[in-house]
């Protein structure tokens, strides 16, 4: 009787120790598909994108009288108006998507039956002067703010007044304080548009 006991108590234990093997697995992989399902960060960099203060030409190439191209320049709130009053949103869009979206604007509503689109980004440079190491005229490229600006401008100088950086845009003047957005550039930094020109005052003081 008694080694009956003990053989029963010998695969009692046996089970507890396979039951809890079994739950630290699922654990596991539960974990594991949790990290495989975490979202990919994307970026908008490059000329695929189009930014605020992009110039744009829109070409609509149609068989027969096709309008000529349209030159703009894409204002903050991100709307252009093209061929036939129709307005669309350019701003934070991918060139190839957006061709594709006007193409077929035109082609529900009845204006053409067959239509090409084609969006260029024009060339429009930001100028970079005053107290920086390297002040000339720079290629806009992808997303830029004042910080990363300043840095592709080889940095400030030893005198550069990094509390009243200025960007130009449209005849309109925006103070920045450089000094805060290096603490915290997710506040204080500010994008930088093409067409912007950015001005670092210099004092000896």
């Amino acid at each position: 009787m008694r080694g009956l006991i003990t053989k029963f108590c010998f695969f009692g234990s046996l089970l507890v120790l396979l039951l809890g093997a079994g739950c630290s697995t699922t654990g596991g992989g539960s974990a594991t598909n949790g990290a495989a399902q975490k979202p990919v960060e994307t970026t908008r960099d490059g000329n695929d994108w189009l930014n605020v203060g992009d110039k744009v030409r829109v070409v609509l190439d149609i068989p027969v009288a096709p309008p000529p191209p349209t030159e703009m320049q894409i204002p903050e709130n991100g709307e252009l108006t093209l061929h036939l009053a129709e307005k669309f949103i350019f701003k934070d869009k991918k060139r190839n998507v957006l061709e594709q979206e006007i193409r077929d604007r035109y082609v529900e509503k009845g204006y053409f039956k067959i239509i090409n689109v084609t969006i260029e980004v024009l060339p429009r440079p930001i100028t970079v002067g005053g107290g920086v190491r390297a002040p000339r005229d720079y290629a806009h490229q992808g997303q830029l703010t004042v910080l990363k600006t300043i840095d592709m401008a080889g940095g400030f100088t030893e005198y550069a007044n990094k509390k009243k950086v200025k960007i130009i845009r449209g005849g309109r003047t925006i103070l920045v304080n450089c000094k805060k957005a290096l603490e915290d550039p997710g506040k204080y930094d500010v994008a930088v548009f093409p067409g912007d020109t950015i001005h670092v005052p210099e004092s000896p003081f």
